[in-house]
This record gives C-alpha cells, structure tokens and sequence, in this order.
C-alpha cells in the first residue's frame, strides 16, 4: 500500500519542476487576465455604445459573443489538452488573448469590436480550465489547498476590481485602456511561458471525436445563445426557446454519442466520481446565486443611491480584499480539515448575508450594504474553491485536464441560466409591485392623498396649474419605479436565499471514503514533515 501511495506522490510533475512558484507566477497571469476582462468591460459598454454607433440591443453582442466563444472551446479544451499538451494550449491562449486585447483596444465600429472579441474569447475561454489542469497536475491533493487559496485570490479578486478600474478609465482617460492593460501583461506572460513553462506530459491517443465535437459545438451554443436573449425579449421570443430547446436537444444526442464511443471528446467518466459530481452540483447552485449580487448591486447602486460607475467600483472593492484575504485562508484550512466543514460555515454565512440583502428598502444606508456585501464574499471564499478542489482530488491525474473543462463548462452554464432566469424573475416582480402601487393612488387612498398634497405643494412654489398634477404625477411614478424595482430585487435575493439554502443541505452530504483517505494521507504526510524537522 505504501509502494503504491508513493507511485501515485511521483505522478505529480511538482518532483520534476525546478521552481514551482514561478510556474504559479505565469499560471496566475493568464487566468487574472482572463477573468478580468469578463468583467471590466461591463462597466465600458454605455461608452461603446456611444463612439461605436451602436444601439442597446447591438452593443451587448460585445458581451454575448464574448460568452458564446468561450462555450465552445471550453468544453474541447480537456480533450486538447490531452491532444497539444498543456504547455502548447496555454502558450496559444496567451498570445491569441494578447492579440485580440491589442485588436479590441483599436477597435474602429461595432463590427470590428465584435469581430476582435471572439478572437480574444478563442484565447480567454482555454484559459482557466488548462490552468486548472496543470495546477493538479504540478501538486499533489495533499498540497493543494494553500495552492488553489493563492489561485482563488486570483479568480475573485478580478472580477471585483475590474468595475473600479473600468469605471476609472472611463471615466477619467479611454475606454481603449481596459483592452490596452492586458498587452503588457500577456507579451511578458507570453515570453515566460515559451522559455520557462514545464512541459507536461501528454497522450496524443485517439483522433478528434469529430461527430461529438459538432454536437458540442452546436449544442452549448444553441443553449448560451437562448440564454443570453432572455433579459431582451424574454421566454416566449422566437429568440429564445426554439435556440434553448435546439441546445438542449443536441446536448442529450451529445451526451449518448459520449458513452458509446471509446475517446469521447468530453469524458463523462469523470461523472463517475461522487465527490466531483456533487462538487459540480453544489458549486453551480452557489454560481447562480452569487451572480444576484454581482449583477443586482451594481445597478441598484447606480439606478437607486445614484452611484457613478467608478463609486460603484470603488463601493464593491472592499470585499474584494476581504475575499483575497480570506481565500488562502481558507485553503491552509482546507488541507487541515477538508472541504464539508468549511463549506458549511461559509454557506451559512452566505445564506444569511443574502437573507440580509432581501430586506433592502429605497433608504438602505452604505454600511449595512457594504457590511452584508464583505460578509458574504468572505462566505464565497469559503465555498467555492474548497469544494471545487475535494471534487478534483478524488479524481485520477489522467482524468484531470477533462474534468477541469466539465467542471469550467457546468459553471459557465450555470452562470448563464442564472443569469436568464432570476434577471427575468426580477423583472416580472418588479412589473408586480409597479402595477399594485400604482393600482393603489386612487383619490382615497393614502397615496392618493399624497399624490394631492404634492400637487399643492407645486402650485404653491409657484408651479402653473395646468403643470402641477403631470409634475406631481411624474415624481411619484418616478418613485413607484424605484421602489417597485428595490421590492423585485429582494424578491430575488429571497430565491438566492432558497438556492444557498439548498447549497447548505447538499454540502452535509459532501464526503466519501476517498475523501477521508486523502485527509488522513495528509495528515500523515504532515506528522512525518514534523517529527523530521524535531528530530533534526
């Protein structure tokens, strides 16, 4: 049994690398700016729209297209990696990010922009699943807690920062800037990575699954696509669910054609782990609900406590340093008491954060907001990476670089569907309130009685009598807005309550004989490291 722990310590290429730190350096690059450029562009897009000529509904092709990319070569990328190698796949997903940063920055219409994007996405979307795979693939599971803290710092942190340094260059230089700052980064990333980035081993075994790679194709397209035109036109648009029902559709032809032949492009053997399987499940509940606050807070920030883009950047970066804090923390944890307790106490930290966050009113101060928002980051830094890598650990080494493409696709679909669904339910909420207080200003009422004191208060400032009931109706439809729009949003974070909820009961079920064995490997591993160093 020893012989075989040791022949399985030796699979891992951290006994074959010189300076391990430094392959971390070039790994963390690629993915920070990766995951910042999902991010930073959010905050440029009413600029675009402005010197690009564009309208609304044109211009979000910049963030769709961007997606769309990325759910193609995300899930093929397990399978290239195993095909090219991880060195070659990341050494091409640096420079074509590189390029089509460069390109992006000298954008010249909305075409061009659009065009520019999907060759920066053929870059990014290789990114975060072949570092990943290289990471598991350089240490062991005994070693990777601190590790995937120190990557985890990367993945929450940018997308945190990236609104501040949007809005900053928007606002004070060039929208050109949010492109132009990856250049630098990505050619010394680039250059690092040709001369000093180990070269992993890998099986070049079987020829593309080309009928499974079609399907893939199609299918995750099909299914972003519909997806992502949910917000503009809704469920029953011809947009919408003949793309969700066509993706859907090629998705389980996919998934037969998988099990029936022997090198599938995708491998679902991974599926066949309980632990990973549960770490997809638990991880993809607790995406769709970390994207209300991403997504819900900004705009109540900027449409309700009339924040700019770059306050409201400045406004959610506390947490972001709350979360890099607390990441590595919480991986030195992970590798002393694993992933369940962890994920336990961070989910209940979420759940009731995200509880706090549905009570929201129109007058909510800053502190209580920026108080629930550290909180709640600090729980995600709890859950997220720790649960994610007890899934990966039980996993075979030969199996990692397609797990980690599963686990990047699940997510991103997850994120996706989230994103469709409880944008759609606010809406729907919000349309609810709206029609019942407005239903409420009827001469009688309260509201209406108010609606009639404001009128006289205009005209008594002076206001004509033919203008005072359309300025005092103004004013309080104005209100009826904003107050109807802050009710539909604590209705969704009550659903993101629920889902984490959810998230909290599943995560009591988040252990297996494997995963005790690896701990308990670990503790071993970690008594002998002391009693050498006591005896020395």
């Amino acid at each position: 049994m020893a012989e075989a722990s040791h022949h399985d310590e030796h699979q891992y290429e951290i006994h074959r690398i010189k300076a391990p730190a430094l392959q971390m350096i070039i790994i963390l690059a690629g993915a920070f700016m990766a995951v910042l450029d999902t991010s930073v562009v959010n905050v440029a897009i009413p600029k675009l729209e402005t010197d690009l000529s564009a309208s609304t509904d044109q211009i979000q092709w910049v963030l769709t297209g961007y997606m769309l990319v990325q759910g193609i070569v995300v899930p093929i990328s397990g399978w290239l990696t195993d095909r090219f190698g991880a060195k070659r796949l990341f050494i091409f997903s640096l420079i074509t990010f590189t390029a089509g940063s460069a390109l992006c920055g000298m954008a010249w219409n909305l075409d061009s922009m659009i065009f520019f994007r999907i060759l920066q996405a053929a870059g990014g979307g290789f990114m975060m699943p072949v570092a990943n795979a290289m990471i598991f693939r350089i240490f062991p599971p005994d070693r990777r807690g601190t590790i995937m803290g120190i990557f985890g710092i990367t993945i929450m942190a940018a997308p945190a920062f990236g609104p501040a340094l949007g809005g900053y260059f928007v606002q004070y230089a060039s929208w050109r800037l949010i492109f132009y700052i990856n250049v630098p980064i990505g050619i010394a990333a680039s250059i690092m990575a040709i001369f000093l980035l180990h070269d992993f081993s890998h099986e070049a075994k079987n020829k593309l699954d080309t009928l499974g790679f079609v399907l893939s194709t199609a299918g995750f397209f099909s299914l972003l696509f519909g997806f992502s035109n949910v917000s503009q036109y809704g469920w029953g648009s011809l947009w919408v669910y003949p793309y969700i029902f066509l993706g859907s559709a090629l998705l389980i032809l996919l998934i037969a054609n998988e099990l029936l032949i022997k090198n599938p492009v995708i491998q679902l053997r991974v599926l066949g782990s309980y632990m990973f399987t549960m770490s997809l499940v638990i991880t993809s509940v607790v995406q769709v609900a970390l994207f209300v606050g991403i997504f819900l807070l900004p705009l109540y920030l900027q449409n309700i406590m009339g924040f700019t883009a770059l306050r409201t950047g400045l406004f959610l970066t506390p947490a972001a340093l709350a979360s890099a804090v607390m990441m590595p923390i919480s991986g030195k944890l992970f590798d002393k008491i694993g992933a369940r307790p962890l994920g336990l106490v961070g989910l209940a930290i979420v759940t009731l954060s995200t509880y706090g966050f549905s009570k929201m009113g129109l007058n909510t101060s800053n502190a209580v907001i920026q108080t629930l928002y550290i909180t709640r980051s600090m729980g995600m830094s709890m859950v997220m990476m720790p649960i994610m890598t007890a899934g990966m650990n039980t996993l075979p080494i030969q199996l990692v670089s397609q797990a980690s493409a599963m686990s990047n696709t699940i997510r991103m679909v997850a994120a996706s569907l989230g994103t469709a669904v409880l944008t759609s339910y606010m809406t729907t909420r919000a349309k609810i309130h709206s029609f019942h207080l407005a239903d409420k200003i009827a001469p009688n009422t309260p509201q209406g009685l108010q609606l009639h004191n404001l009128q006289g208060a205009l005209g008594a400032a002076g206001i004509p009598p033919y203008a005072d009931h359309t300025t005092a109706l103004m004013t309080l439809y104005g209100w009826v807005q904003k107050y109807s729009f802050v009710q539909g949003m604590d209705d969704t974070f009550m659903i993101a309550t629920i889902l984490t909820t959810i998230a909290l009961l599943l995560t009591l079920f988040y252990a297996s004989a494997k995963e005790r064995e690896i701990r308990a490997k670990r503790a071993q591993s970690k008594g002998k490291s002391s009693a050498a160093v006591a005896a020395e």
